[in-house]
């Protein structure tokens, strides 16, 4: 089970919500990357993070540029053994 301030809800613009485990953030190129997983899945999702204006809530974005998906996760799991 999954400690629950690792757990994120991320709601879709359909109103569908999704329990994530957050994992980590990177930071690449100015930019802010979460990554996160499904409970019970090997696979990372990575969307960019971007933090609203009272500095309290984020959105997170899918990440289309695969290079950027890439670098982000490499930086994942050098600094995640």
């Amino acid at each position: 089970m999954i400690p629950e301030e690792n757990l994120i809800v991320l709601t879709d613009s359909k109103g569908n919500e999704t329990e994530l485990e957050f994992l980590d953030i990177i930071e690449y190129e100015g930019y802010s990357y979460a990554v996160m997983a499904q409970e019970g899945s090997d696979e990372a999702i990575i969307m960019e993070q971007v933090i609203d204006a009272d500095g309290k809530n984020a959105s997170y974005y899918d990440v289309l540029n695969d290079d950027v998906i890439e670098k982000v996760f490499d930086i994942f799991l050098k600094n995640n053994p």
